[in-house]
């Protein structure tokens, strides 16, 4: 399965620099085999704000069943400040779909 971590920034912040913003999540994601994805649009129903700015993203490719639950375990218990982190599940011949 395919993991896609998309970062919608909360009221208030807004780092509009793709390499400042990559140092800050690379170092909260430190760990996990994650790559750049540059950025998204979402859907507004996937999302916890009304804007319509595009999201940075993150994709992590064939993981585990171990590291999925290990991911959204790893942000219930840690949330990134100044940010909602949607978490989008892939599997070969499905559409994606929300897991967080």
């Amino acid at each position: 399965m395919d993991l896609r971590l998309c970062f919608e920034n909360k009221a208030g912040t807004n780092i509009d620099d793709e390499y400042v913003f990559r140092h800050y999540a690379e170092n909260y994601l430190s760990g996990f085999p994650i790559d750049w994805g540059g950025s998204i649009s979402i859907s507004h129903t996937d999302k916890q704000t009304a804007n319509m700015e595009p999201l940075w993203q993150y994709l992590i490719h064939d993981s585990s069943t171990a590291c999925r639950d290990y991911l959204c375990e790893y942000l219930t218990r840690n949330p990134m400040a100044g940010y909602f982190v949607h978490v989008f599940q892939a599997d070969r011949g499905r559409n994606p779909s929300k897991i967080f």
